[in-house]
């Protein structure tokens, strides 16, 4: 789209914006939103279902791929030649993805994953972020490494920039090119990454190094089911401050005045009641006839949740498990 158009529709409300766009031959699913005073400059736009863009963004593509439930907030800019991000991908506001147009300048980002205020990353050599993964307040991310003159000896470097399935970078972390950083692995704040490291581990420092390997373990049942019971316990507490909600944790679950939030035993379920399935495999030959009864299921193995009602508290406790790095799909009856 052409630059003086993209601006045109930038003075648009979402409601109008977005019909005349895909009469332009946008892409866009249903209830998603670009709002107003966002420049949206690109040839090929696919945009899932329920996408929120803006407001007072700028992106600027050759092609841009957002999958459902994503957005992109205030104040963000993404300039780079290819954008493709999966589900529930979450731009921060303030965040910049900047580079030139060049033959390998892009930005992949998986589902769940999120780049948070204030970081800069560079994508003329490309960039890929895997699922459930974060780059945090502050960071950096360079594909290129170059200042002093090459022909007098001084070094360069380009590159691409690797992050694996849930890696957390957290706030004001530096990445160089050609680095890869394996799955599970965790990094140290204010750490300068220099070199690719391999999967679970802890690393920080400057430059970064190994601190610690085998940071996650597997968990057995019991163990898994007295974390959900912590879980619970926090809820209990966090509800009643939030809605003034009394509730109490008896038998793996957390009883409110008319339903319940049960873990694992869906025998004592009731319609209104959410379900929540620690260490059973949640097949839809279980799950779909509980969702049928008015019962909300959450899957942890699936990582996903079937909404069953409208029950805010439900709404809330899917919410509250974020806090404890479970981000599901989300899925209505």
């Amino acid at each position: 789209m052409k630059t003086l158009g993209a601006i045109l529709l930038g003075f648009f409300p979402s409601f109008i914006q977005v019909p005349l766009r895909r009469m332009l031959g946008h892409s866009i699913g249903k209830g998603s939103k670009v709002k107003f005073g966002t420049l949206l400059i690109s040839s090929d736009v696919q945009i899932g279902a329920d996408v929120s863009i803006g407001p007072f963004c700028y992106i600027r593509s050759e092609k841009i791929v957002i999958g459902d439930h994503s957005c992109v907030k205030a104040l963000s800019i993404l300039s780079t030649r290819i954008i493709v991000f999966g589900e529930y991908v979450h731009i921060a506001p303030l965040a910049i993805i900047f580079s030139e147009f060049t033959e390998r300048s892009s930005i992949t980002i998986g589902d769940h994953s999120r780049v948070f205020p204030y970081s800069w990353l560079d994508t003329g050599e490309g960039i890929t972020i895997g699922k459930q993964s974060s780059v945090g307040t502050h960071s950096l991310i360079y594909t290129h490494g170059t200042w002093s003159d090459y022909l007098n000896g001084a070094p360069i470097a380009y590159g691409p920039v690797m992050i694996e399935d849930n890696v957390w970078i957290p706030t004001r972390v530096t990445i160089l090119p050609n680095v890869t950083i394996g799955q599970d692995t965790i990094i140290g704040a204010n750490s300068l990454v220099n070199k690719s490291l391999p999967k679970n581990v802890l690393a920080g420092g400057s430059p970064a190094r190994i601190i610690k390997e085998n940071i996650t373990s597997t968990l057995n049942e019991e163990q898994k089911m007295d974390r959900a019971r912590e879980i619970l316990n926090g809820f209990c507490g966090y509800i009643n401050y939030k809605r003034k909600l009394t509730s109490r944790v008896e038998e793996d679950a957390l009883v409110f005045d008319g339903f319940k939030i049960i873990l694992d035993d869906g025998g004592k379920a009731q319609p209104g009641d959410l379900l929540m399935a620690i260490n059973k495999d949640m097949t839809k030959e279980i799950g779909v006839p509980l969702v049928e009864r008015g019962i909300t299921v959450v899957s942890h193995q699936q990582k996903s949740v079937w909404l069953s009602g409208n029950n805010p508290v439900c709404h809330d406790f899917i919410a509250y498990l974020r806090r404890y790095g479970i981000r599901l799909y989300i899925h209505h009856k």
